[in-house]
C-alpha cells in the first residue's frame, strides 16, 4: 500500500482504502475502484490531498478481471485525448495510445470472461466514445477465435476503436437526436464511413486494412449496405467482423433513441442476419463462443424474477436453461417469460 499525493494519481491506479468527503465523513469512492480521469478530478475537486493507492505487487495476479479492467481504463483516457483532438480538427497521433493497445489486447486475449467486463465498466456519457471501446474488445475476441495472427488482431483491434471516428464530424445535434432522424440527417449519418476512412488514411502508422474496414464496417453481404452497396468477397474481412461486433454491441447498450437489448435478443437477431446480411461463417463463430460466456450468469426474467444461466443449448447458442429456485426453465421450449438482460 501507497499514500500518493492526489496530483500524483494516474488512470489505473487502484484505491487500497475508501476516499472519505473531509467535511462529512461519506465514502466519496470505495475501496478497490480502479480510478479515471473523472474519478481523480473528483478526489481532487473535494480538496483531497493524498490518498492511499495498492501497489503493482499488492494486485493479485488472479484478478483477471481487475487487471483488464486497469488495463481498460489507462486506455480509454488516452483514447478521450484523442477523439478531443479530432474534434478540434487535429490528427491522431497513433503512437501516443500503441502501447496501451498492446497491453489491451494482451489481456483480452487471456481473459475469460470480457462480456463481465463490458457490463461492469462506467459507461461514459459519450455513446461513440463507449460504443467504439466496446467494439474494439469484442473484435479482438472474435479475431482471437477465428485463429488471426498478433499482427491482424492489433489491426483489428485499431479498426475497433476507430470505426465510428468518423461521426465526431457530424453535427452532435443529429447524433444524439432521441427522436427518428429525417432522411437528410440519415444521410448524413452515412457519411461518418467516409469521414473516418479519411480522417485514418491521412494517419501515421494506420494500415490500409484498418482503413477500409472503417470505410465498410456497414456493408453488407447483399449489397444493402453502405457507402459503396458492396457484396460477399468485394467486403474486406476486418469490416465484416466490425459489423457483427457493431450489431450486437449497439443493440445491448442504451441508446439516446432506443433502450438496450437483452444479447439473448440480439444474439438472434444476429443468428437471423447471420444468414442474410452478416458473414454466416463468422456469424457463428461469434455466437458459439460468445453463448459461454452466459454460464452462471444472474439474468432478469419479464416476471420480474431473478435466475441463474446454468446451460447453454450446444446446437442453439441462443436459447438457455435458467434455475430459478427450484425450477428450471429451458428456453429452447416456448415459455411466456423472457430474458429481459443479464444483472451480474
Amino acid at each position: 500500500m501507497l499514500k500518493i499525493n492526489t496530483y500524483e494519481l494516474e488512470s489505473g491506479m487502484v484505491l487500497a482504502d475508501d476516499v472519505v468527503s473531509i467535511r462529512t465523513g461519506v465514502i466519496l469512492i470505495p475501496k478497490g475502484t480502479i480510478l479515471n480521469k473523472k474519478s481523480i478530478r473528483k478526489i481532487y475537486n473535494r480538496g483531497i490531498k493524498f490518498v492511499y493507492i495498492y501497489d503493482k505487487d499488492d494486485i493479485s495476479n488472479n484478478l483477471e478481471k481487475d487487471k483488464l479492467e486497469i488495463k481498460y481504463e489507462i486506455l480509454s483516457d488516452k483514447l478521450d485525448n484523442v477523439f478531443t483532438d479530432v474534434k478540434i480538427g487535429k490528427k491522431i497521433i497513433l503512437t501516443e495510445i500503441n502501447d496501451e493497445i498492446d497491453d489491451l489486447i494482451d489481456e483480452i486475449i487471456d481473459n475469460n470472461n470480457i462480456l463481465a467486463i463490458i457490463r461492469e465498466l462506467e459507461e461514459k456519457d459519450d455513446y461513440t466514445f463507449n460504443h467504439s471501446l466496446n467494439v474494439s474488445m469484442l473484435t479482438t475476441m472474435l479475431g482471437k477465435w477465428l485463429g488471426y495472427s498478433q499482427k491482424k488482431i492489433k489491426q483489428l483491434t485499431i479498426a475497433g476503436l476507430f470505426h465510428d471516428i468518423g461521426k465526431l464530424k457530424i453535427d452532435e445535434n443529429i447524433i444524439n437526436k432521441p427522436g427518428k432522424l429525417t432522411d437528410i440527417e440519415f444521410e448524413e449519418i452515412k457519411k461518418h464511413t467516409i469521414y473516418g476512412y479519411n480522417i485514418l488514411k491521412e494517419t501515421v502508422g494506420i494500415s490500409k486494412n484498418v482503413s477500409l474496414a472503417v470505410l465498410q464496417h456497414h456493408e453488407r453481404e447483399d449489397g444493402s449496405g453502405y457507402p459503396l452497396g458492396l457484396k460477399k468477397n468485394e467486403i474486406h474481412e476486418y469490416a465484416k467482423i466490425i459489423a457483427i461486433c457493431d450489431t450486437y454491441d449497439a443493440m445491448t447498450s442504451n441508446r439516446v433513441y432506443k433502450p438496450k437489448k437483452s444479447p439473448f435478443f440480439a444474439a438472434e437477431i444476429l443468428r437471423d442476419e447471420g444468414f442474410n446480411i452478416l458473414n454466416p461463417k463468422m456469424t457463428k463463430i461469434f455466437l458459439d463462443k460468445i453463448a459461454g460466456f452466459y454460464v452462471g450468469c444472474t439474468v432478469l426474467l419479464s416476471n420480474g424474477e431473478e435466475g441463474d444461466i446454468i446451460y447453454i443449448h450446444p446446437q442453439a447458442p441462443t436459447k438457455a436453461i435458467v434455475k430459478l429456485g427450484d425450477e428450471f426453465i429451458d428456453f429452447l421450449k416456448p415459455q411466456d417469460l423472457e430474458i429481459v438482460d443479464i444483472i451480474k
